[in-house]
């Protein structure tokens, strides 16, 4: 298995150092030097005091870049506020540590797991993300007409009913909708997706959860 690239962030060098340091200790992880052009599986950023707006707008850097999957993030730090969770997990974040709970060989296993498809968080705060993406959910994108998942309400119908065998003048009945109407809405999302078929597109809200 491929070693993991790590891009570390520090607030001064002398930690950046200590923690490349630590990383160090694992051979399943590739610590990358400055200034490459390598993308990295994950960044770690290391913060003094309380994440804010310059470490989210550090790894928004590396966020929507074309790429097929950005990397993950990992934030070490003395604190976090629960009002910035939902605006680090925008920013790739899928694991928050607290700077008095790292220990040698701690972190260079939570940046692996990370790395392997792994998400980190105090229970505490998990509660607190979860009761967020709740409202966001209902107060935020149900109104619009949208999902968590960034599909629209009407999309996932259509693609609940084209799971269940459904062709596209039964859709429009059972929907209400016209058949230009069905026809319009998967060719809009097929091609937001890039995806080429149907089965493409169920698959793909399959994978997502969403049916």
């Amino acid at each position: 298995m491929d070693a993991v690239k790590v891009l570390v962030q520090a607030s001064d060098e002398f930690t950046e150092a200590g923690v490349k340091t630590m990383l160090g200790v694992s051979e399943q992880l590739q610590v990358l030097t400055g200034g490459t052009t390598e993308r990295p599986d994950v960044i770690l950023a290391v913060v003094d005091g309380v994440v804010g707006s310059s470490t989210f707008a550090f790894l928004r850097q590396f966020q929507g870049t074309g790429v097929t999957s950005a990397p993950r993030a990992v934030v070490v730090a003395d604190r976090f506020r629960a009002e910035d969770l939902l605006v680090a997990v925008e920013c790739g974040v899928t694991a928050l540590l607290s700077r008095n709970e790292i220990k040698e060989g701690t972190l260079a296993s939570a940046v692996l797991a990370v790395g392997r498809g792994a998400a980190l968080m105090p229970y505490r705060l998990q509660g607190i993300l979860l009761d967020q993406l709740t409202q966001l959910r209902f107060q935020v994108l149900a109104p619009a007409g949208l999902t968590l998942f960034g599909f629209e309400t009407r999309e996932r119908d259509v693609l609940q009913l084209i799971a269940e065998g459904y062709q596209t003048d039964e859709i429009a009945k059972k929907l209400t909708y016209s058949e230009g109407t069905v026809k319009n809405v998967l060719y809009g999302l097929m091609s937001r997706l890039r995806l080429n078929t149907r089965s493409q597109a169920v698959a793909y809200a399959m994978r997502a959860g969403l049916i």
